[in-house]
């Protein structure tokens, strides 16, 4: 696993010429093995079973931008069921990412296209990566102007592609949130963090006007995400980033058949206090 993660993520430099070139020879790659296995030519891409209630028809459209709050969990979420399915992948401005989690969750490692640092030319960049990759997660440095915005979802309707936005996108389709959030693994001031519950809104535009909620498993104590039958917290739920909200670098680390062993009760209460 991590001579594959190494290998992917020396696939790219930070400069975005260096990700144009990279996209070139994988533009190829992708349409050559998208050939041989067979992959069909519809019009959306699958999710986690958990996740297809909160979107329209169940499945990621193509051609379309999905907007999401943080490029946490939720955002590698998204993307997972894609890959598993043959999918290319890219995720660009998010240097926390944890590879091992989206592996978790049913991602294919090697067919990760990471750019943690596009820079201020990040459009050129995911211009770039949507000309081949299907899905792209983007941490938004800024709200993107209208121009930049159209020039985008022009791509994504050449390419066929799916943008998932991490920020604030005008006029996304579907907009995600994760309202309210609680911990499991810490009991009476001791424990260790083993997974986390938390209530994801979905609402939008057209078939997505109308908001659904959905209570998932973001993630379960075996990493993986799943629909939280019960809905019950164990502890008091807590509004999602709220003065800062719970670390999402906490909540990435989590996620995954290797858990992060050494995470703190102080780590913990600190993010959620801030």
């Amino acid at each position: 696993m991590r001579g594959q993660i190494a290998q992917v993520k020396g696939l790219f430099e930070r400069e975005p010429e260096g990700v144009v070139r990279g996209v070139e020879g994988l533009r190829t790659g992708n349409a050559a093995s998208s050939e041989d296995v067979g992959l069909p030519s519809v019009s959306t891409l699958p999710v986690l079973p958990a996740l297809a209630g909160l979107l329209p028809g169940g499945s990621l459209a193509r051609g379309s931008v999905l907007a999401v709050e943080q490029p946490g969990l939720l955002g590698l979420a998204l993307l997972a069921e894609a890959s598993a399915a043959g999918s290319w992948c890219g995720v660009a401005g998010v240097p926390s990412l944890g590879v091992v989690a989206a592996a978790g969750m049913g991602a294919e490692p090697t067919r990760l296209m990471l750019v943690p640092e596009p820079g201020p030319n990040w459009p050129q960049v995911v211009a770039s990566m949507l000309e081949a990759c299907e899905v792209v997660l983007v941490q938004l440095p800024e709200p993107p102007s209208g121009q930049v915005r159209r020039r985008l979802e022009g791509t994504l309707r050449r390419s066929g592609g799916v943008l998932i936005a991490a920020g604030a996108w005008d006029g996304a389709p579907v907009r995600l949130r994760v309202t309210r959030r609680s911990w499991t693994g810490i009991g009476d001031g001791y424990g260790r963090l083993r997974g986390c519950r938390a209530e994801v809104v979905a609402e939008g535009r057209g078939a997505a006007v109308r908001p659904q909620r959905q209570w998932l498993w973001l993630p379960g104590p075996d990493g993986t995400v799943t629909v939280d039958e019960t809905a019950a917290a164990a502890r008091p739920a807590v509004p999602a980033w709220a003065t800062g909200g719970v670390d999402p670098q906490a909540e990435v680390a989590l996620a995954g058949p290797v858990q992060l062993e050494a995470v703190q009760l102080e780590t913990a209460l600190a993010g959620v206090g801030r």
